[in-house]
């Protein structure tokens, strides 16, 4: 069948009940494959501190775990509030993303996570989806533009299956949408990379204005939120994957309120996102001199 037999619903339940992969689907199979070995290990971590019955500590158990493995050392403080936090980082590999999830931990209590993920990372992930509710932990599909552009490489030529890409990722999206409109009701802490993918760059060539869209989301209905920008600084002779065992330091940038990200959302296009990148970036900048790890 194609992905075009089903209403979104139908899709997103089928692609987390493990009955349809996506990625296959659509004849994407490597793009699957791919994430195979990163998946499994990730997933065998999840089931390891999930393997007690009660949720009692599970979170205090879970940064525990994680932190051997994906070490990272906080340099200051994350900011706090009873509002929803959106906590922005760079994205310079995929081991920031554990290493956020146990600060996180540490820092937020036992308040609801979302993470965005890019659809092959989220379809090794299915198999744990149970578990990260456990945790706390929402993770959401999405086809992130350098997935997009694997894929119309891959489909150049056949409209057919470039229309199926441009459907699924209009589903991702408005899944999104309602993610973070649930988790900002309930003042839970929303995790996004601006970049939307894996780039060594803070500021690349292309800035999307995923800030901005997250600011609107976040503020609808008169509600509040702090923006946290976050400086990730990896192994300086790392991959673009976990890093196992390998030291990042973390360090929070200035937040942004409420009224400041609605001024500079108010404005010229993109404003927001350029302000909060050049924060991350300088942060960067002038503690990169200043640090020494392998």
């Amino acid at each position: 069948m194609s992905i075009r037999d089903y209403t979104s619903q139908e899709l997103i339940e089928r692609l987390d009940s493990g009955k349809m992969s996506v990625l296959n689907t659509i004849g994407a199979h490597d793009m699957k494959r791919e994430m195979v070995p990163i998946g499994r290990l990730c997933s065998f971590v999840v089931r390891l501190v999930c393997v007690q019955k009660s949720d009692t500590d599970l979170r205090k158990r879970a940064a525990g775990i994680i932190r051997i493995a994906t070490p990272a050392k906080l340099l200051g403080k994350l900011p706090y509030s009873d509002d929803t936090v959106v906590i922005g980082f760079n994205h310079p590999s995929l081991g920031e993303v554990c290493r956020l999830v146990y600060l996180g931990f540490r820092n937020y209590g036992n308040r609801e996570f979302l993470f965005p993920v890019n659809l092959p990372w989220y379809e090794s992930m299915v198999p744990v989806i149970p578990q990260l509710k456990r945790l706390g932990i929402r993770i959401t599909p999405m086809i992130t533009p350098a997935t997009e552009a694997k894929l119309k490489v891959k489909f150049a030529g056949d409209e057919s299956k470039l229309k199926d890409v441009q459907l699924l990722k209009m589903m991702f999206d408005h899944k999104y949408i309602r993610e973070v409109k649930s988790v900002s009701e309930n003042n839970g802490i929303i995790f996004v990379a601006p970049s939307a993918t894996r780039q060594k760059e803070i500021i690349g060539n292309t800035v999307n204005p995923s800030m901005t869209v997250l600011a609107h989301l976040v503020h609808k209905g008169d509600r509040k939120a702090l923006f946290v920008p976050v400086s990730v600084f990896a192994p300086k002779h790392g991959n673009r994957e976990l890093n196992l065992f390998r030291s990042y330091y973390i360090e929070p940038c200035e937040p942004f309120t409420s009224d400041q990200v609605k001024a500079l959302t108010g404005g010229r296009d993109r404003e927001f996102d350029f302000t909060f990148l050049r924060r991350i970036d300088k942060v960067h900048r002038e503690r990169a001199a200043k640090l020494h790890y392998d």
